[in-house]
């Protein structure tokens, strides 16, 4: 199924602390787990995400495994 158009997500493309959630009905929801353990992080960040204190760099990049299905 082909994604409608979603912005950019911003760093929760590239953050470790990300869980992406696609719906059925073709939405995307970026899901920030540091929201489970520090209630200063928002569960559902509004996007783009320009800044966040807890933004970690992943080694690969969330969104990127889910483009080619690894």
């Amino acid at each position: 199924m082909t994604q409608p158009y979603s912005p950019p997500p911003g760093l929760c493309a590239a953050c470790e602390n990300v869980k992406i959630i696609d719906t059925r009905k073709g939405s995307r929801f970026y899901l920030c787990q540091l929201a489970e353990v520090d209630a200063r992080f928002p569960r559902y960040p509004r996007i783009p995400v320009l800044r966040c204190h807890g933004f970690r760099e992943a080694e690969v990049p969330v969104a990127a495994e889910m483009e080619t299905g690894d």
